[in-house]
């Protein structure tokens, strides 16, 4: 890339990045349950820390500190860095901003990156950044849905799709940058990383024949899959455990008791393609440019067989993705075939496979048509900047922030999402109570128990005038790993706790008249286990890295050696 290309590179990507931040100080982050969930999960981790607890998956501020299990079901590795901002000073919104403005840039970066690595096109790779935060639906996951979770994955899915084109291309050295991403977007966005998964499966079944015929680069795929395993286990093996242990709030159900992926798609009851639906979440500039790309990539077809299978391959992908949102037909069909479907609640979540994906062909074929010109060049990508940056995007942002000005108000503070991962039978438990207001005190009462210590390592009960054996519950919502102490007559008792309405209890014994009861949260064996194998891939990483660094660093002190000569 020549110098006066870097530079115009640069421009475009701080003007965008510009444009896009602004508004977030404009109010753009004023409501719904995601800012709350997750701004929570940031005051959550540092409180943590600043208690030297840690690792706790428990958030402990939670449902009136009795604790929510959210670091066995979402990743908090990407979060550590804001939470110890949020514990140094930064207040809580201002971090929740900051944090969404480094995934912004971060996306910017990751696309630049991952557009030249595939196309080795200067104005393909400029004209990346703008095409990618054009999307409708990015500048949603922004404003409207502050959906932290999504714009973390948005800046991590472009390095799984570099690494998987790079191996199937021949490129079986990528295997680590698969291993890497993967484990990263798992720890991140659990739904996401399923959408993407699937996606890499049919990337594979398309390509299966020389995958097979091609041992490097088929031992390269296990060998990705095997590291991202390695990494991964610290999260996968707890989630696993606790996810198999009791049910959970589903939130994969309307209020109407169909599926939501389902309901969530009736607009297109009778309409087996709707493309005003396609533009409104992609963006009507962005969708022409998207079948100019078509129809080039078609033109390059019928004239060279297409240069690139991936290509061809990426636009099956894209067009049977967008089925499903325009055809609630096949949708229904495919859930019926494959029920865990349900689980994405919304099938627009698709979005973030689509959104690079188009990217990627649209900047690829615009790059390679500006190419073509001799003079115009500057001048062609600065007039489609104009129109991608300037206009598609600020349409979106300007009716998503209209639409938020409309539900102005307080965000709610250590909100739990949709209740997902809440236990089920916590949630129906405060509905047979009439309320949603259950705290320690009301239990305290409950139990007939003083609850005299709730902090982020312990609770403690007193027991007074205690008559026989029951079972009692204590503030903390049930999950593996909880211990109980129970003290009374100069016995010490410790046991893993129970449950009763998806709370953690215990069994007093009969002969106890009065003692303390405490519940500590210890790692699981499974936990540990994860920990130990996670620690051990980390530590093997390293290893490769240093093998594969050294023979580099020799090499050029051979070579100035040489030159010196």
């Amino acid at each position: 890339m020549k110098k006066n290309e870097k530079i115009f590179l640069i421009l475009t990507d701080v003007f965008i990045f510009i444009l896009v931040i602004y508004p977030l100080f404009l109010g753009g982050v004023v409501g719904g349950y995601d800012p709350g969930f997750h701004m929570g999960r940031i005051q959550s981790l540092a409180t943590n820390l600043g208690s030297g607890h840690f690792p706790n998956p428990i958030g402990f501020e939670y449902l009136h500190h009795f604790g929510y299990g959210i670091g066995f079901f979402y990743g908090n590795f990407l979060l550590y860095p804001f939470a110890i901002i949020h514990l140094l000073g930064l207040g809580l919104y201002q971090t929740y901003l900051f944090m969404i403005g480094c995934f912004i840039f971060l996306n910017i970066l990751t696309i630049n990156y991952v557009t030249h690595k595939l196309f080795h096109n200067t104005w393909a790779t400029i004209l990346s950044a703008p095409i990618y935060l054009s999307a409708t639906y990015f500048i949603t996951v922004i404003y409207v849905r502050a959906a932290i979770g999504e714009l973390m994955a948005f800046a991590i899915i472009p390095w799984i799709f570099l690494s998987l084109f790079k191996i199937i291309q021949g490129e079986p050295k990528y295997w680590v940058m698969f291993g890497i991403s993967f484990s990263l977007l798992l720890v991140t966005h659990i739904l996401s990383f399923l959408i993407v998964t699937t996606t890499a499966l049919l990337y594979a079944v398309m390509n299966i024949i020389p995958i097979w015929k091609n041992k490097p680069i088929l031992f390269s795929f296990l060998k990705g899959t095997a590291l991202f395993l390695g990494l991964s286990c610290v999260f996968l093996l707890p989630f696993i455990q606790q996810y198999m242990t009791q049910s959970y709030v589903s939130t994969a159900v309307a209020s109407n008791g169909q599926y939501s992926i389902i309901a969530d798609s009736a607009w297109v009851k009778k309409v087996i393609f709707q493309p005003t639906k396609y533009i409104t979440i992609n963006g009507i500039r962005l969708a022409i440019l998207i079948a100019i790309s078509v129809v080039y990539y078609l033109y390059q077809g019928f004239r060279y067989h297409f240069k690139n299978k991936l290509s061809l391959q990426s636009l099956i992908v894209i067009v049977l993705y967008s089925a499903l949102i325009f055809s609630n037909s096949l949708l229904n069909y495919a859930v019926s075939i494959f029920k865990p479907m349900v689980l994405l609640q919304a099938i627009s979540r698709v979005c973030v496979v689509l959104i690079p994906l188009l990217t990627l062909l649209v900047a690829n074929a615009l790059g390679e048509i500006i190419g073509h010109f001799k003079y115009l060049k500057f001048a062609s990508i600065t007039v489609l900047f104009a129109l991608i940056a300037v206009v598609t995007i600020m349409l979106p942002i300007k009716s998503n922030l209209d639409f938020v000005a409309n539900r102005k108000g307080p965000i709610p503070h250590f909100s739990i999402s949709m209740g997902e991962y809440e236990p089920s039978a916590f949630m129906n438990y405060q509905r047979k109570q009439g309320n949603f207001q259950i705290n320690s005190d009301t239990l305290g009462n409950s139990e007939d128990i003083d609850i005299v210590k709730n902090n982020h390592y312990e609770v403690v009960a007193k027991i007074h005038d205690n008559q026989g054996s029951r079972t009692i519950m204590l503030p903390r919502l049930n999950y593996l790993g909880y211990q109980i102490t129970i003290k009374y007559n100069g016995k010490t008792v410790t046991k893993p706790a129970t449950t009763k309405n998806g709370l953690v209890a215990t069994k007093l014994p009969s002969s106890l008249k009065s003692g303390t009861v405490t519940v500590k949260y210890r790692l699981t064996t499974l936990s540990k286990l994860g920990w130990a194998i996670t620690i051990v891939t980390l530590l093997f990483l390293l290893g490769y890295g240093f093998q594969r660094v050294r023979p580099l660093r020799r090499e050029n002190s051979t070579n100035k050696v040489i030159h010196s000569k």
